[in-house]
């Protein structure tokens, strides 16, 4: 079980002599700095020893002094933990050393331990010795995630009484899916996956919008999503906002672009469009999931149909379908063609098809031409192929994005056409055709 196992120390380092450390103080590289920690590597191999001599306000001669032995067979009290953890690995201070030795380290080790799968850390290089000291002391939670690859995490890693110590797994440990898990190596992804609340969040997430996590997330985009989570937002609306501007920050490397960025977020524009986005979704949640497709202005239009003049448009729609061939609707057991009902009925098939329909909805009410809806008979609610017929003739039937019908579905249309006196010689089942 992680965390419970316990070793005893079968071996201890040899003793340091007064004198020794005296040399090594006196020989400390002068810095311009007031107050820093120092590191001196006593031996490298075949095991690790180093004094970490924290020195404050200039005075060396005046100064903290730890010890810090890393050995398979020697094991440290909670004391050393804990001084590691906040004179080395998180100290207030900078850590001076000769970079020397950690290139020796990591080849020897590396080579040693192939399993430990150890990184040189150039950034953060006394994570180096912390990978090596967890891979010693086996079955810790910093030891699996060292392991995996996940050093920002590994050094933010939960406390034992947080997590299922039965784990084996970086995702048994947080208890959310792997690729999740990897995506969010960073600070605040572990800031976020310290939660509870947070953790199902992601799960559900995951699970409806699994390409928001397909890649690994910097720090500013976590950032977002810790906002985005806490604010009480339903979760297409999260996955909209987020990848809406992830890309943007992607390429932000400080705190202060990220502030600029959530500014802008919050400009009266930005709280005008996400506050009609939330009264579009409320007539119809496709324009929720699919929003993000269109620009500005067809996201006007759309809001000035459905939210501003609804009534009036659904009424000029009813008046128009009056006028037109009732028999061109029709249900044979495989296919339903229908017009359009509403303006909400025309605006949907809009955005979900991707398409320029919105620009023919003039015409199609004042009867200057037809278009109809065609159905798949097992899902009559989500559009399929949109129709249009222009003085009689067939003109268009395409799917989502414009793309053509394949030839089953083109000799139905025609037969449907013939059935209706429509002509459809003219009209070839070819984009690249149809459109010249």
């Amino acid at each position: 079980m992680l965390e419970v196992i316990k070793r005893e120390k079968s071996w201890y380092p040899p003793a340091i002599a007064e004198s020794y450390i005296d040399s090594v103080l006196r020989d400390i590289h002068v810095t311009d700095r007031d107050s820093y920690d120092w590191v001196e590597f006593l031996i490298t191999e075949p095991y690790i020893d180093i004094l970490l001599i924290s020195v404050r306000d200039g005075d060396k001669y005046d100064c903290c002094i730890h010890r810090f032995t890393f050995s398979e067979d020697y094991c440290w009290n909670q004391e050393e933990e804990e001084e590691f953890e906040e004179f080395f690995l998180n100290s207030k201070y900078p850590v001076l050393f000769m970079s020397s030795y950690f290139d020796r380290i990591y080849a020897y080790y590396s080579e040693k331990y192939p399993g430990w799968h150890l990184k040189r850390y150039f950034t953060n290089p006394e994570r180096l010795l912390d990978h090596i000291h967890h891979c010693m002391k086996q079955n810790t939670i910093k030891e699996l995630l060292y392991k995996a690859g996940l050093d920002e995490l590994a050094v933010r890693a939960p406390k034992a009484d947080e997590v299922n110590l039965l784990a084996s797994s970086p995702a048994e440990i947080y208890e959310v899916p792997y690729r999740v898990v990897k995506a969010l190596n960073c600070k605040y992804g572990a800031q976020i996956l310290s939660d509870q609340g947070n953790r199902e969040s992601l799960k559900e997430l995951n699970r409806r919008y699994p390409d928001m996590f397909k890649v690994p997330l910097n720090d500013p985009q976590c950032a977002y999503l810790i906002r985005l989570l806490g604010g009480n937002l339903e979760w297409p609306e999260i996955y909209r906002l987020f990848m809406a501007g992830r890309q943007r920050l992607a390429n932000m490397w400080s705190y202060i672009q990220y502030a600029n960025f959530v500014s802008s977020e919050d400009s009266p524009q930005k709280r005008e469009k996400r506050e009609r986005l939330q009264r579009l979704a409320n007539v119809d949640p496709v324009f929720e999931k699919y929003m993000d497709k269109i620009d500005r202005d067809e996201l006007g239009r759309i809001a000035f149909y459905l939210l501003d003049k609804r009534e009036e448009f659904d009424r000029d729609i009813r008046r128009s379908i009056r006028k037109r061939n009732p028999d061109w609707q029709e249900r044979d057991g495989e296919y339903v063609v229908r017009y359009p009902q509403t303006i909400c009925d025309f605006c949907r098939e809009a955005v979900y098809m991707s398409n320029c329909l919105l620009t023919y909805l003039e015409a199609f009410v004042e009867n200057e031409t037809d278009i109809l809806f065609m159905r798949e008979e097992s899902d009559v609610n989500r559009p399929f192929i949109t129709i249009e017929i222009h003085k009689n003739a067939l003109t268009q039937a395409y799917h989502r994005f414009n793309r053509d019908c394949n030839a089953n579905e083109a000799e139905w249309i025609r037969d449907y056409c013939r059935r209706h006196g429509i002509d459809c010689d003219g009209y070839k089942f070819n984009w690249n055709v149809d459109m010249l």
